[in-house]
């Protein structure tokens, strides 16, 4: 009897250790994605139902439609939300604000052009119940698949999806399923409306267990994603609006999701009861690409952060007056009136803060409102009337790829009209109106040197 208890032992730790070796080979192997959108599912009824599916997963509570009364706001419904997701950026870059508009902004790409960029080999599939996505959105971007299929019922894209995963070698899947929106529409909350997510739950398993065979079988190591495009209005049957329900969506994974962002997002978190101090859908697009390993600098300028991997920041100081002032954005978008809506002065705040910023390549960014911003100079000289007729506001813009700068670990320059101009702040504290006392204005100086900078 002890001897066979000790063989059983033996047996047990060798399938254990055997476990592990699938395990740790899966996690060190050929990164691959599966990113599946239901579309119009509600968060509050995915957690109350028996879904095993997701219970496999990492579920977090996220949002869409952008922030209210911000640059960012847009719709809650499937044209912007879908984009959105795809892009990692919000309607004031993609330009998407309908169901019924045509191609996205391309200068704000989508994963597949992302990924088709960072490597054309790479083996890309798109399967769309809901058409537009493809037909009207990312039409420009099908011939960097090696298959696709727009329309069809839910059953018949999961079945494309899976014949890929089990018969094929790829490397990225997005599969949009429509059912719930379908059940909401025309019936609102309700027993067919949680059919529908009990159904594309168990579709959500098949797909589940199809990744399990690859990384069991073929040693790969597969990132899946599982999100929404928005929430539904308090009865169930429409969506487009700003309030709680309809921005609430979530993002499901089958690895942990980190919140490193929370150290970086500087937001007013008082509306809808702290959403935004949750991820966004414009987290999506990040998380992949820094999985693939294939995030970047340029990428920085997007409107989320990555869910998984390391984030690094960078903060500026200046000694200004024998005080360690910080590197920041002001509040006040598009003031003075010299900068644009989407624009935030630069400033140094001598009360011992500065802003979380990214410093990649020869450009700095900072996430403002969950935006991606870049560091600029502005075209308006000597404005405002702080500045001499040789001086440029800094500021951060939240619309564009951001100047290009010579940066070093003391001085920060660039170019403005074949000039080289220094990075300084301002001698007139707490100016323009819109800074506090200890505030100087950041900015450039094309007729004196740059002020030394610290930066960590």
């Amino acid at each position: 009897m002890g001897k066979c208890k000790r063989i059983t032992s033996k047996l047990f730790i060798a399938g254990i250790l055997v476990m592990l070796s699938v395990f740790s080979f899966a996690a060190n192997g050929e990164k691959k994605v599966l990113l599946v959108g239901i579309d119009g599912t509600q968060y509050e009824r995915v957690i109350a139902l028996d879904t095993p599916g997701f219970d496999r997963l990492n579920i977090v509570k996220a949002y869409t439609g952008g922030v209210a009364g911000n640059k960012s706001e847009q719709k809650t419904v499937s044209g912007p939300g879908w984009t959105t997701i795809l892009t990692g950026v919000w309607k004031n870059k993609h330009g998407i604000a309908n169901n019924t508009d045509g191609l996205a902004n391309s200068n704000w790409p989508s994963i597949y052009r992302y990924l088709y960029n960072a490597n054309s080999q790479l083996k890309l599939f798109g399967f769309s119940t809901w058409g537009p996505i493809h037909t009207q959105f990312f039409k420009n971007d099908m011939s960097f698949l090696s298959s696709h299929a727009e329309g069809g019922s839910d059953d018949d894209n999961v079945d494309r999806t899976l014949s890929v995963l089990y018969h094929d070698s790829p490397d990225f899947i997005f599969l949009h399923l429509d059912e719930p929106d379908a059940a909401g529409h025309s019936h609102g909350f309700g027993q067919e409306y949680d059919d529908s997510i009990i159904r594309s739950d168990k579709r959500l398993g098949r797909l589940l267990d199809a990744v399990a065979h690859r990384e069991q079988t073929f040693g790969e190591n597969w990132l899946v994603l599982v999100t929404t495009d928005h929430g539904r209005d308090f009865m169930g049957k429409g969506h487009g609006s700003q309030t709680k329900q309809e921005k609430t969506i979530f993002i499901a994974s089958n690895k942990p999701l980190n919140e490193k962002y929370k150290k970086i997002v500087a937001l007013p978190n008082k509306h809808f009861d702290g959403i935004y101090g949750l991820p966004a859908q414009t987290y999506i697009v990040p998380t992949i690409l820094n999985f693939f390993g294939v995030m970047s600098d340029i990428h920085w300028r997007l409107d989320g952060l990555p869910l998984v991997g390391d984030i690094n920041i960078n903060r500026v100081y200046a000694n200004i007056g024998g005080k360690k002032c910080g590197l920041e954005w002001d509040v006040n978008t598009g003031t003075p009136a010299t900068l644009g809506s989407n624009e935030h002065v630069a400033k140094f705040d001598c009360d011992g803060h500065a802003d979380p910023l990214f410093i990649k390549g020869n450009k700095i960014y900072a996430n403002i409102f969950n935006s991606g911003c870049s560091l600029q100079w502005d075209v308006d000289k000597g404005t405002p009337l702080t500045l001499e007729a040789s001086e440029h506001v800094a500021k951060f813009d939240c619309t564009d790829d951001g100047d290009s700068l010579q940066i070093n670990d003391q001085q920060i320059t660039t170019y403005i009209d074949d000039q080289l101009c220094g990075f300084q702040w301002d001698a007139d504290a707490g100016t323009p109106i819109t800074l506090g006392r200890n505030e100087h204005v950041a900015k450039f100086d094309c007729q004196g040197s740059p002020d030394q900078v610290i930066i960590e």
